[in-house]
């Protein structure tokens, strides 16, 4: 069907910072990228509050780097024995963390003191949860991706309701990963990595859904990662391998694809748009492998439900 519709223009971003090299860890670790490397330095999970900061996590090192967008510093806000892939701000400020080995996690922005949240369920430990997203009910939405794929498409997508109550919402998904909700909270996209696809959710009033069904299809070594809409229900869709992000209506017809500045990009995983007045029409996303933040600035605000108070300065 993409030959029915033009080849969308192609957007050159700006790079914006990269970690200080002084901050980047020496820790042994086993953690591995699916080609089989330990690169010195692993960014996912962009997320800002309203006071102008950046987080973002540094998948093999268990740490949490916080950036800020006024001052241009760095610095390692918390560091533990885990491997965590998304983050998300809630709406008192705190820090939600999907840890691949300990599950959801807490972290306070303002000590960086990290606690367990739901590190279980029914006692049984997570497959490896991946991203999260959180609803204007306070709804958590995460994805349990594991070492799932088109072999063993036994992933979980799941809801913890405010009162404790977990949902499970998908039990057969290959290598479910990022996970956003659309402005109105009505649908609920998640990438399938290993599908090489996104999978759009209805979400009915009684809090399931039917008809699940693919709404993207890519190519690649390693397929789509982190995903973002903005106000008009645009999806953004992060491409590792292919270093790009993709941008489709509501309907999956291509927009735009976006790169990171000529000559460079090696592994493009998470975006999201700013929280302040001054940046929600930027969009902000990770060049993992080497440590850098770039930015594309849209025509519309980002389409994230909850806008986080914001408790770190």
């Amino acid at each position: 069907m993409a030959g029915f519709y033009p080849i969308p223009p192609t957007i050159t971003a700006e790079a914006l910072t990269t970690v200080p090299q002084s901050l980047w860890s020496d820790k042994k670790t086993d953690w591995m990228t699916g080609a089989g490397k330990r690169p010195p330095i692993f960014l996912e999970g962009p997320t800002t509050d309203t006071e102008g900061n950046l987080f973002v996590v540094d998948v093999p090192y268990g740490r949490i780097l916080k950036h800020s967008l006024r001052s241009g510093s760095w610095a390692v806000l918390a560091e533990w024995d885990g491997e965590p892939n998304g983050l998300a701000v809630r709406s008192d400020g705190m820090l939600l963390v999907a840890d691949y080995k300990e599950g959801l996690l807490l972290c306070d922005p303002n000590t960086g003191t990290i606690s367990p949240f739901l590190t279980r369920r029914n006692l049984e430990r997570f497959k490896g949860t991946n991203d999260l997203v959180v609803s204007s009910k306070g709804e958590i939405y995460f994805t349990d991706q594991g070492q799932t794929g088109m072999t063993d498409p036994t992933g979980h997508v799941y809801r913890l309701n405010p009162d404790g109550k977990l949902d499970t919402l998908v039990t057969n998904g290959p290598s479910p990963n990022g996970i956003v909700l659309t402005p109105d909270e009505k649908v609920l996209y998640v990438a399938m990595t290993r599908e090489n696809s996104v999978w759009r959710l209805p979400l009915h009033a009684d809090g399931t859904t039917t008809k699940v069904a693919k709404f993207f299809s890519g190519f690649g070594i390693v397929g789509h990662d982190g995903l973002t809409v903005d106000q008009r229900g645009n999806l953004f869709i992060c491409h590792p391998s292919l270093v790009c992000i993709f941008v489709v209506t509501p309907h999956g017809v291509p927009l735009a694809r976006v790169v990171p500045p000529e000559g460079h990009g090696t592994s493009i995983t998470n975006c999201i748009f700013g929280s302040t007045d001054a940046d929600r029409k930027r969009l902000y996303f990770t060049d993992s492998t080497v440590g850098r933040i770039c930015y594309v600035d849209w025509d519309v605000e980002g389409g994230t439900p909850v806008r986080p108070t914001g408790r770190g300065k």
